[in-house]
């Protein structure tokens, strides 16, 4: 557990945590506020390049993130949603961001962006306790072996592909879990069979 911070007192917060220094400065009782430093973290990408997809697909793409993302909360991982297009939002252990999050996710489009080569930038160094959950369409193969890239910087990586119409398997990327579905109902059977 590590001091992350001080915030005002609310009923029910453990009276061993009030700061007493800051609450006789302030005129308010100041608590600190803790984190532990290896929970388990969520780091959940969309790709929202139009280039990945076709039809409908884009909307399955959008449904298994916002899945994925309320399945983190429920477990009290904080959560960080990024969009390959540049939307970000996060969500704390407590909930909080999730509506904001949820609010960003109804609004998204596809675009011009880079897509899965934009992955790189998203994290700069090796982050310990964290998995990233990456949502995308049917990119190119050169564009989906980036994930490869950034592999080693997370605990745990899985890519989840919508649209898939022929029945292929998932894009072999080393060390990534992969999922290649027609849509977001299919996702939903495939991932509760692998969880029994």
């Amino acid at each position: 557990i590590a001091f992350h911070s001080l915030r005002e007192y609310e009923p029910g917060d453990d009276l061993r945590m009030i700061h007493w220094r800051s609450s006789a400065r302030t005129g308010t009782l100041m608590v600190k506020h803790t984190v532990i430093t290896n929970e388990p973290r969520l780091l959940l990408v969309l790709d929202t390049s139009k280039a990945s997809y076709e039809g409908d697909s884009f909307e399955d793409a959008v449904r298994v993130i916002a899945s994925l993302m309320v399945a983190g909360i429920d477990k009290r991982f904080p959560t960080e949603l990024r969009t390959t297009g540049g939307i970000s939002a996060s969500i704390d252990p407590t909930g909080a961001g999730k509506g904001d999050a949820l609010d960003k996710l109804a609004a998204v489009q596809v675009g011009d962006d880079l897509g899965l080569e934009a992955l790189p930038s998203f994290a700069a160094r090796r982050e310990q306790g964290v998995a990233m959950g990456i949502v995308t369409g049917q990119p190119h193969q050169d564009k989906a072996l980036v994930v490869g890239q950034v592999r080693s910087r997370f605990d745990l990586v899985t890519m989840i592909q919508v649209g898939e119409r022929f029945g292929r398997p998932p894009i072999a990327v080393p060390g990534v879990n992969g999922f290649n579905v027609a849509t977001s109902t299919e996702f939903v059977r495939l991932w509760a069979s692998r969880r029994r």
